[in-house]
C-alpha cells in the first residue's frame, strides 16, 4: 500500500452530555420509610426518659420537638426543590 501525502482522517470527538440535564437516580421509596420509621423508633427511648423521669412536665418539650419537627417537614414538601449545578 502506498501512501499518497493525505493526512489520516481525525475522529471525531464523543459527544458530550450537559451533567445538568441529567436526573439523579431514584431513591427508593421502601428504603426511605424504612429509614424514617427506624429513625422515630430510636427517638422512643429518650423520649420515655423525658417523660417518666419524675418531671410532670415533661411532655411540653416533647409536644414542642414533634410541632417543630411537622413543621419543617411541612416546609420542606411545599418548596420545590433547587436546580443542581
Amino acid at each position: 500500500m502506498s501512501d499518497t501525502g493525505a493526512p489520516p482522517p481525525t475522529p471525531e470527538p464523543p459527544p458530550q452530555e450537559d451533567a445538568s440535564a441529567m436526573a439523579p437516580p431514584r431513591r427508593s421509596g421502601c428504603l426511605t420509610a424504612f429509614m424514617v420509621i427506624a429513625g422515630v423508633a430510636l427517638l422512643f427511648p429518650g423520649l420515655c426518659f423525658l417523660a417518666f423521669a419524675g418531671q410532670a412536665d415533661a411532655f411540653v418539650p416533647i409536644g414542642l420537638v414533634l410541632i417543630g419537627i411537622a413543621i419543617f417537614l411541612f416546609i420542606r414538601v411545599a418548596t420545590p426543590p433547587k436546580p443542581r449545578q
